[in-house]
């Protein structure tokens, strides 16, 4: 396979129209009204979907002033005792499949309604079969996306999520109109920014021959971009089909550090909440190993860094994720692999992971 001739491209450059026309769309603030007394919202969710949901998890903390648990479906429906002790007067549950037919989110939202916890989904559209197993659906809008690798969906996710955090904390009084018109604003201007990104994620993938001949792949990140790292793992799982291995940056000198060697490849993710101790881990490592990095600062002129605007509020994460999309992309297309090729693809079918 040539560069750029896999689906995933095509999906990638739908996300600025996809993700402007969902900020500004209006059944996300009258969901909001409906759960803006509970002060507990439990995620649950696979793959991309879980990882969206750890993204914004430090998000509702701050700014809804919700507890937040992020659990995957599997284990939601193995702790069925700890589902009975949820109060559903304070605690509702959103579900997320981007296909909407993922065997464990739905069985997630019948014991959720077991034990009378109201329920909200995500999924592609209002068509879903994950629609006829919840209290209220948000549709993600983004239309069809026939991947093994989820890119626009994984994007809308992010941001729909976002925007619900957004308006609870409006609706609660935690956040001002003006503060959040900002935290809206910067979403827009994420959005405007994503063909910058493409193009300097591009130009950084051409000047490293990024992805030639790699056989293992370290990321770390911390605050919202932990949730990016894990994204990464799954991304260059899915599309290299080869190892990978995300942590927190405070995590990596617990045992990960150990294992780097110089056929390694390690991206960091740098923003202002992991800023001294991710630029540290780079300039140790630069020396040792194949080590790239992402920042929301110009700190480094260095061909294996791309920077991106910082977003406080928001701390960048839709145009971080873009890098993560083209990088996954693009790594497997330079050793002419197709990041869609088959890799067991039977097994989902083996085991009945969708309905």
């Amino acid at each position: 396979m040539e560069l750029f001739e896999s689906v995933m491209w095509k999906y990638i450059r739908e996300e600025q129209e996809i993700l402007s026309s969902n900020i500004e769309r209006t059944d996300i603030e009258e969901l909001a009204e409906t759960v803006k007394n509970f002060n507990h919202v439990v995620f649950v969710s696979h793959g991309s979907s879980f990882n969206s949901s750890e993204t914004v998890s430090f998000f509702y903390n701050k700014y809804a002033h919700m507890n937040v648990t992020c659990v995957t479906s599997g284990n939601f429906i193995a702790t069925e005792n700890m589902v009975s002790l949820l109060d559903p007067k304070d605690t509702f549950v959103i579900t997320i499949s981007q296909t909407g037919n993922s065997r464990g989110t739905l069985l997630s939202a019948q014991l959720a309604k077991k034990y009378h916890l109201t329920t909200v989904g995500i999924s592609v559209d209002k068509n879903a079969v994950l629609a006829d197993y919840v209290d209220y659906l948000l549709p993600l809008n983004c239309g069809e996306e026939d991947s093994n690798a989820k890119t626009k969906g994984m994007s809308s996710t992010i941001l729909i999520l976002l925007l619900l955090g957004t308006a609870i904390g409006k609706k609660k009084k935690i956040l001002s109109s003006q503060l959040q018109e900002k935290i809206k604003q910067e979403l827009r201007e994420q959005c405007l920014e994503l063909k910058e990104v493409f193009n300097k994620s591009v130009e950084f993938c051409r000047i490293n021959d990024f992805g030639k001949g790699v056989s293992n792949f370290y990321i770390t990140g911390s605050g919202m971009n932990y949730g990016l790292a894990l994204e990464a793992q799954i991304k260059l799982m899915e599309t290299m089909c080869i190892p990978t291995c995300a942590v927190d940056t405070e995590e990596f000198s617990h045992g990960t550090h150990r294992s780097i060697n110089k056929n390694t490849h390690l991206l960091i993710l740098k923003t202002q909440e992991n800023k001294v101790l991710a630029q540290k881990t780079f300039d140790y490592f630069e020396p040792k190993t194949n080590v790239y990095m992402i920042e929301t600062f110009e700190e480094n002129s260095n061909e294996k860094v791309v920077q991106v605007k910082q977003h406080p509020h928001t701390q960048s994460v839709l145009t971080i994720v873009e890098f993560i999309q083209i990088i996954s992309a693009y790594g497997p297309e330079n050793n002419r692999l197709d990041p869609n090729r088959e890799s067991n693809n039977d097994f989902t079918e083996i085991v009945e992971t969708r309905i």
